[in-house]
């Protein structure tokens, strides 16, 4: 694995929601879970060729999607937060690799701080790290994802893991991770995880 550049704590709602296919009017946009900024309030520019599929995707759908069919708009895409997730990082990286002029396959992770509004307890920061891990490549499945969550948390001697399946706007199938902690005495989610959306 290869360390991807994941240095911008402050985001737009573009890279953090839209390009993940996470829809304008979706809950975790409220304030009330993410920390949008005042000053700069507005991210200056986006891709434009590629902010008219994603827009497409919301509105219309395509590869193999409907849609959310509502009328997506540029001035929500453009908002600055702090970034609820490294994933907006790997939405950057994905749209890198796309338009290399030869595919490749590649692994990448990262470490670093993320930011969520959160009720404060013995499982929610407001600030919290997050690892985050691309593998991209042909043929891949949905057991090569949990072989290789299996062989990370083991080596972090983290080895009685559970698998549920989950929704996330951006992966198809999605899973959630959980661990029993013998401290709280109950099983903690230690991660989500998924296969992208084309």
């Amino acid at each position: 694995f290869t360390e991807m550049p994941t240095d911008n704590f402050v985001e737009s709602s573009f890279w953090n929601f839209d390009a993940l296919f996470q829809p304008q009017q979706h809950p975790a946009r409220d304030q009330h879970d993410t920390f949008f900024l005042q000053d700069p309030a507005e991210a200056p520019e986006l891709p434009a060729g590629y902010t008219a599929k994603v827009k497409k995707v919301h509105s219309q759908g395509g590869y193999g999607s409907q849609g959310y069919k509502y009328e997506w708009r540029l001035e929500e895409a453009r908002r600055n937060l702090l970034r609820t997730h490294t994933t907006s990082a790997s939405a950057r990286l994905l749209y890198r690799l796309a338009r290399q002029e030869k595919f490749s396959p590649v692994k990448y992770f990262s470490i670093d701080r993320v930011f969520r509004n959160e009720s404060l307890d013995a499982t929610h920061l407001a600030e919290f790290h997050q690892v985050e891990g691309v593998v991209a490549d042909r043929g891949l499945t949905l057991g090569h994802l949990m072989g290789t969550l299996r062989q990370f948390f083991t080596k972090l001697g983290i080895t009685q893991l559970r698998f549920k399946p989950a929704y996330n706007p951006y992966t198809e199938p999605s899973m959630e991770v959980f661990s029993y902690h013998e401290g709280l005495k109950k099983w903690v989610e230690v991660g989500n995880s998924g296969i992208f959306r084309p």
